[in-house]
């Protein structure tokens, strides 16, 4: 799930006064610690099973070792590192193109998926990212109960042929979740990708209390004041931690409270826990998750663009073929940040420069890449226009 967890199940009132005291306590529940608390729309039961806090002792985490009861099996589930770098074992020439561009036409969906992938690497397209025998996690957004063409989740043609090309190139498994804010079940079936993932042979993985994890992603509290959120939180671990290739499928849409969602906003339907706290420090959520997951490949879905309303949307009349491209269009990318910067400006209308998220997610990736980590990292997309690097092709 890409979008904003506002929950689901029934609304209440909330005095304005109430309201306030528990957003002030939520925030700084984050600040100061990163715990996760009980999720407001789950059972406790359910929460006991997905929930994990950090431990704070005399104002120190504590790193490693941390053990949480699992209250419905009484095993403990022990706190992971993050996951590995998926893109670090990719040999991508440094010529080729950083984004990959494709314009058609409603019915050329697949065809789109394909031509995309290829402009990045017209000699050994997807198998460039994928090989014989590996295990590619597909990371699509089916986090709200809505139909495709509404354009709040991802298209399902897209996964469909995302999942033919890595069977074509030789992967031994194919994996599909997320995690919707509304009913696992009703998001994958009205979304149309679990029929669409189930055809082509995917295994479809609606998360369970059991596929979650404690990631460890600091040693210390966050520290809001260099932009940072999450210290220990539960993320849906169990599929990244099968796979050794991933694949991140976004649609790209308005979002009434970072402004878009897009390729890094996907990542936030990894978090478990009370992830609704996070809306207080979205963008250095959402900074945060672009450091921790390194993909392998990016596709950002413009088959229908969300303009407005988002993220939810519910009205055609929010939703525009291609945005401002005009066309139904999907972009294949080896740079999240730079991909996010160019669907922004050019399929939004929006001025990149202006979007906090990015920026934070630049530094902290530029961090990692100056500690000797493999990401390709570039901040403003004209770059790559200027050394001819935006591949653009038109069906």
């Amino acid at each position: 799930m890409g979008g904003a967890a506002n929950g689901g199940g029934c609304r209440h009132r909330t005095k304005p006064h109430m309201h306030k005291a528990r957003m002030w306590r939520q925030r700084k529940s984050i600040e100061t610690h990163g715990w996760v608390l009980m999720d407001d729309h789950l059972t406790r039961r359910e929460c006991l099973k997905r929930s994990a806090g950090a431990v704070i002792a005399s104002g120190v985490a504590v790193w490693g070792g941390i053990r949480l009861a699992d209250d419905t099996t009484g095993s403990e589930i022990e706190t992971v590192a993050p996951p590995p770098n998926f893109f670090g074992k990719i040999d991508f020439p440094t010529s080729n193109p950083r984004i990959s561009v494709a314009l058609g036409n409603e019915d050329q969906v697949g065809r789109l998926v394909r031509s995309a992938v290829s402009g990045l690497d017209p000699r050994a397209g997807i198998k460039r990212f994928i090989s014989q025998g590996d295990v590619v996690l597909i990371k699509p957004n089916i986090g709200f109960d809505r139909p495709p063409y509404l354009g709040a989740t991802t298209h399902p043609d897209i996964v469909r042929e995302l999942v033919r090309l890595c069977f074509e190139a030789g992967a031994r498994k194919v994996l599909v979740t997320d995690h919707p804010i509304e009913s696992p079940q009703a998001c994958f079936r009205r979304s149309l990708i679990h029929d669409a993932a189930e055809a082509e042979g995917a295994t479809l993985l609606l998360p369970a209390p059991s596929h979650f994890a404690t990631v460890a992603m600091r040693n210390r509290p966050p520290d809001r004041r260099r932009g940072e959120a999450i210290g220990h939180w539960p993320i849906l671990h169990r599929p990244l931690a099968e796979a050794n290739k991933v694949i991140g499928v976004a649609p790209i849409k308005d979002h009434n409270l970072c402004s878009a969602s897009m390729n890094l906003k996907n990542w936030y339907g990894l978090l478990g826990g009370r992830r609704n706290q996070f809306h207080q420090v979205i963008h250095e959520t959402i900074s945060d998750l672009a450091s921790m997951i390194s993909p392998t490949l990016m596709i950002a879905d413009a088959t229908r663009v969300m303009m407005r309303s988002g993220p939810t949307g519910g009205r055609l009349s929010d939703v525009r073929p291609g945005g401002l491209l005009g066309r139904p269009a999907v972009i294949a990318s080896v740079d999240s940040v730079a991909c996010d910067a160019w669907c922004y400006e050019r399929l939004l209308g929006r001025d990149p420069a202006k979007l906090t998220y990015l920026e934070l997610a630049h530094a902290k990736i530029a961090a990692q890449v100056a500690g000797g980590w493999k990401r390709i990292n570039e901040r403003e997309w004209r770059t790559y226009d200027r050394l001819a690097q935006i591949a653009v092709q038109r069906l």
